[in-house]
This record gives structure tokens, sequence and C-alpha cells, in this order.
């Protein structure tokens, strides 16, 4: 019976595509809506649609009543759409165009795996893009990094599809310039740029660029433009043409070539990528040692993926500003990579010379989640000493899953332990969403600072905010505008008023500036959000 179980399963498409729904969907939606907004990301891309929302204008975004210009607006109307049963912007239908996004990309690797490799790498591929560190934790929040993954995936599987076949390509081809379309839509001219640039360098390698006479190249540019010009237009006449500018070549391309922040060495991304792409990251050398065995006709299918993978990161290598999240539109091909090594040592048991290469990183992998098992307890009764029953749940089920893990990989039954590095991914990810997440959103988050700001302070009354990030208490008060000061002059001016007015401050701050302050300052408030302290203060005594 159960063998009649797994061969429907493999034959049946739809039912493995459901199944990736379910699996993914169940690590990108899961208490989804259970923690609040974070700073600084979170709360300001939530504020922007929430502003969007009130506003109904949909074409150019705003942040304080003021024109946002860092990012297009594709986000922000999918947050709108699924805000609306909502009749506002919630913290579930903020992340939701993430998750689903999620979702969706998982499945497009599904297809390319399948497409290029064969259907069981698919959907280890698409398993292991789902249960990644990073990606895992970025599609669970609202963010524009795997929105931007997704449609470049779908644009790359599109074009692979018609690459791949004989007929019926072209519709595939123009496909892929509708996905471009919306990348840009979503992160300016990054949307296309990471597409073309992998699309080039493959049809290179391959010695085909020739095909560029049937990839509907004029019939796919006027597809692009009436998607992206038709907005790019209608923010032109509505916010100028500085405003446009702002978004594509000093917000985007100018981090690219000369960024004003985020600068790191030229080698970040070398010690970045491999702690965020983890557990994964373990069997990319790997990879490396296994394709360069390889001399099958079999290995040709790893064209795609390496040059994918390469393409992008060689592009971020040399961009002036590096952030981790940058480099979530390679995590499909580096997934897709780790997937065919995998797959290759199932399917060839008896090559027992490779199992060494998963072997040796499974067993640092499970040793050291052994080892971080058996501390956490000692730490935590040091720290945190009312949370120990919770860390001795969370390693005693780590530790139980890495010994069976590590019994599979002595045994060298590849299938078995690939399955308990998921169980062991799906495991934490469960114990973190349930104790750790809730524990530390009683730290970062500023809604409780602001329910008791809201307490205080009449709907009327005005608000100013000293030198941070204002987007949290501007979504959490639910004010139309928070008032940002800079130094002791504005906020003299501010509170030398006849109207109750307030103010929030770090207590440090407020103590270096006080002899310069003309107006009396009296403290209502002192809390922490994060690892930063604030006071609440007023202008008048509190009635």
């Amino acid at each position: 019976m159960s063998k009649i179980v797994v061969n429907y399963f493999w034959r049946h498409t739809h039912i493995q595509v459901t199944f990736l729904v379910i699996v993914t969907g169940f690590l990108f939606i899961f208490d989804l809506g259970n923690r609040d907004l974070w700073a600084p990301d979170e709360p300001r891309y939530a504020q922007v649609a929430l502003e969007m929302l009130e506003s109904k204008n949909f074409i150019l975004p705003r942040l304080n009543g003021e024109i946002y210009p860092d990012k297009p607006p594709l986000l922000f109307w999918l947050i709108d759409l699924f805000s609306m049963p909502f009749k506002t912007v919630t913290e579930f239908s903020a992340r939701l165009p993430s998750a689903l996004a999620g979702i969706g990309c998982c499945v497009a690797v599904f297809f390319l795996g399948k497409s290029i490799f064969s259907r069981r790498t698919g959907i280890i591929a698409a398993l292991i893009l789902a249960t990644n560190v990073n990606f895992l934790w970025i599609a669970r929040r609202s963010a524009f990094d795997v929105l931007l993954t997704f449609l470049i995936t779908m644009s790359l599987l599109c074009f692979y599809s018609g690459y791949s076949r004989d007929s019926k390509r072209t519709i595939l081809f123009l496909l892929s310039y509708v996905f471009m379309g919306l990348a840009v839509l979503t992160k300016g001219p990054l949307g296309l740029i990471l597409p073309v640039i992998t699309i080039v360098s493959f049809l290179a390698m391959e010695r085909k660029l020739k095909l560029y006479r049937y990839m509907a190249i004029g019939r796919g540019c006027v597809v692009f433009s009436i998607i992206v010009f038709t907005w790019f237009i209608l923010a032109s006449f509505e916010g100028n043409r500085e405003y446009v500018n702002e978004i594509f070549n000093n917000q985007i391309m100018g981090r690219f070539f000369n960024s004003w922040k985020d600068k790191e060495p030229f080698y970040y991304y070398f010690t970045r990528f491999p702690m965020e792409f983890m557990p994964w990251s373990l069997f990319i050398p790997g990879v490396i040692i296994y394709s360069i065995k390889q001399k099958s006709k079999e290995f040709r299918s790893f064209h795609f993926p390496f040059v994918w993978f390469v393409a992008v990161f060689v592009f971020f290598l040399i961009a002036s500003g590096k952030k981790g999240r940058y480099l979530l539109p390679l995590y499909p091909a580096a997934s897709l990579l780790v997937a065919w090594l995998f797959d290759s040592m199932v399917l060839n048991p008896e090559n027992n010379k490779f199992h060494r290469i998963i072997c040796i990183p499974g067993y640092v992998l499970f040793g050291f989640i052994i080892v971080a098992g058996i501390s956490l307890p000692f730490v935590v009764d040091t720290y945190f000493p009312e949370k120990i029953i919770y860390s001795v749940i969370i390693s005693t089920t780590c530790i139980s899953v890495s010994i069976l893990s590590l019994v599979f990989l002595y045994r060298k039954k590849i299938f078995a332990s690939l399955m308990s590095i998921f169980l062991a991914v799906l495991i934490i990810f469960i114990l973190s969403v349930k104790i750790v997440i809730p524990e530390m959103n009683t730290k970062k988050s500023a809604k409780p600072f602001c329910t008791k700001i809201n307490a205080i302070m009449e709907p009327e009354e005005k608000l100013a905010i000293f030198g941070f990030h204002k987007e949290a208490y501007l979504f959490y008060t639910g004010r139309k505008y928070i008032k940002i000061v800079q130094n002791p002059v504005e906020i003299n001016h501010f509170f030398n008023s006849e109207e109750r007015r307030y103010l929030i401050i770090k207590p440090n701050v407020l103590n270096d500036i006080q002899k310069w302050l003309k107006v009396p300052v009296h403290m209502l408030l002192s809390d922490s959000v994060g690892h930063r302290k604030l006071v609440f203060v007023s202008n008048k005594v509190q009635d």
C-alpha cells in the first residue's frame, strides 16, 4: 500500500505541488501575525501602505505625509490588497505578500529543478530553499527581497522553459519579460539587470547567443515598457521627475555604484552568505568538488543554476552597498545546486567515495547542534533562569534529532539523513516561533510603549521624535504625522506653545541637551524598546 502511495506521489505533478504548498505554507504563514512589526523596515513599509490605503492614492507612496522615494510601489499595492478585508494594515497583512512570494518561489524552484534535473531534485531544491535560515526569516517579514526573488525566479523559469523546447516558446519568453517588469516595480532596475545578466551569461556559456532571434525581444520590450512606464509616467506627473530620478538613480542604482551607507569590504559576502544560507551552505564545497569530478552529459544541466549563482554573486560582490539579504535572488540557484548534489548521491548509493562530501558536513552540522543543545540550558539558567524549562525542551528535542541523523549518516543513508535535516529545521522553527520569538517580541516591539503613549495623549495633540527611526511609533500610535526634531533649537520651538505637546527622546540625549532647553520638560513615561531606552516628555504637567 505504501509503495502505491509513493508511486502515485512521484507520478503526479499536482500532488507534488500541493505537498510543497502545504509544507511551505506552514513554514511561512504559521503564526505570521502573532508578532509585532519590528523596526526599522517592517513598520516603515506597513506605514507607507497604510497611508496609501487611507489616502486612496496608489501612485505615489507616502510616509509621514511626505512622498516616499525609496522604493517602487508593488509591495505596497500587495499589502493594501491583502489589508482590504481588515480595512486597515495589520501585522499579518503586511507580511502576507512576502509569505506568499516565498511559497511561489519554492514552487517555481520545483518546476525549474524538474525541468533541469528531475522531479525529486525539484522537490529537494524547494525544501532546501524553504528551510535555509535567511530565506525562512525574510519570507516571514514585511520586505521587498522575497517578492523580488520570486519574480526573478519566475522570469528565469519562463526563459528556461522556452529555451528548452522548440514549440510554443514565444509565449514563455514574453512571460519572462512580464515578470521582469513586475520585478522592476518591486525594486527598480535590479529586477531587469539580474535576470538579463543571468540569461546572457548562460547563453554565452552554451554558445547559443544567436537564440536571441527567437526570444521575441521587440515584443518583450513593448510588454515590459507597458508594465513599467505606465506607473513611471503617472508618478512623474504626480511627483515630478525628481521623484522618479530619486528612486531609480539615487536610491537603487546609487547604492550599487556609490552607496552612502551599508558599505562593506569586498570579501563581505564570502563570510555572510555561508552564515545566512545555513545549514545548506555546509554542502556548497561538496557541490564544487562533485561538479569538478563529473564528466557526464548530465553535468550540462548544472550550467544554468551555476551561471545564475555566479552572475548574481559577482554583481553584488562589486556593488558598493552590501547587505546579506541582497543576495536572496541567488538562493534558488544555490538550492538547485545543493539538491543536485544530494539527489546524485541518492541515485548512486554505490559511489562510496563521494559520500564523504555529504557525510562530513553532516557530522559537523549535527555535532554542532548537539554541543549547542547541551550548552543551552546552562546559558539560559545563568541569564534567564525563569526560561529554563523552555531551554530544556528545545535542547532535548535538538539533541535527539541530531543523534538520529548521525546514525543515518554513519550508515550512508543519504535520503534519510536529508529528511532528518528538514525535520531538525522544522522542529527548531516551531520551537522558535512559539517560544523564542514571543520572548524577543517583548523586548523589540514598540507597540506596548505606543499603547501607553496613546493612553496619555489626545488624538489631536502633537507628537515629535528626536534622533531615531519614527516609523514604528507612527504606525502604532496611529498618528497621521510625527514631527522630527534634530536639535535643541527645534525642541524649544516645538515646545514653546500654549498647547500641550509631547516628545519621544533618549534619556541620555535629553540630559546632554538639557542646558540648552529654554522651556520646561516634564517626564511622563520611561521604557525600553529593543536596545534603546526612551522617555516620553511634555511641555506641560499632566493633569
